[in-house]
């Protein structure tokens, strides 16, 4: 299953990453408060889910990234981010019908944490714990599943971070690396870097500015068997 993150609008992306890679994608991650691209997403959620419906994806997934300074910080700024992004989450799924949540019950959330940036226990705690508690009111059921996007093998605290014994859990990583690059059609063979103690079940395996596409892309994979989105 392979798909689109991007920080542009759908219906403005999709026409160009569709005449470039020749093949519709599967889903889309798309960034939610507080992260700066977040209000694309959140100023007009029905249209942007029209145009994932539109490209024959109609599965979206969440990202949060939020200033990457926060990331090593304490519990309490971790929870305060959490309780933005699931409001920002719902607002969506209550504001666009019919959002449903995935069949399996089980949307994967995922905190960028990029190359250079360390990830404290404290805020991944506080993060991790209040997504993964989050109700969704109407339907009665706890959808949201705490992830991490990251460099697995950074030396920057990440792996080391979500495998601690007094970690919340962490339902899957999201690798950035490497990056051979390709397309829908013809994507890479699975080897994403990974994490010992956490699968790594998505792979950004191109990105636009390391692999020279022209559509405001990146491209991603899902590990064989999981459901990206």
């Amino acid at each position: 299953m392979v798909g689109y993150d991007t920080a542009g609008k759908i219906q403005d992306v999709y026409s160009p990453a569709r005449a470039e890679f020749n093949e519709d994608p599967n889903f889309w991650l798309r960034y939610f408060a507080p992260s700066p691209y977040a209000d694309v997403v959140e100023s007009d959620p029905t249209g942007e889910c029209a145009g994932a419906w539109s490209s024959g994806g109609p599965r979206i997934g969440a990202i949060m990234a939020p200033g990457q300074s926060r990331l090593a910080g304490s519990a309490a700024e971790g929870l305060a981010d959490a309780e933005t992004f699931c409001a920002a989450v719902y607002s969506t799924y209550t504001s666009v019908g019919p959002l449903q949540t995935p069949v399996n019950r089980m949307l994967y959330c995922w905190l960028d944490q990029e190359y250079a940036t360390t990830l404290s226990v404290g805020y991944w705690n506080g993060w991790a714990n209040y997504v993964a508690g989050y109700k969704f009111a109407n339907v009665k059921e706890y959808p949201l599943y705490p992830c991490l996007y990251c460099d697995p093998y950074s030396p920057y605290p990440n792996c080391s971070t979500i495998g601690r014994s007094d970690a919340a859990t962490c339902h899957a990583v999201w690798s950035s690396e490497p990056e051979p690059c390709g397309s829908l059609a013809r994507p890479p063979s699975w080897h994403a870097d990974f994490c010992g103690s956490v699968p790594t079940r998505l792979w950004q395996f191109g990105e636009q500015g390391a692999c020279g596409y022209s559509s405001d892309v990146d491209l991603d994979m899902g590990a064989p068997g999981f459901n990206a989105a």
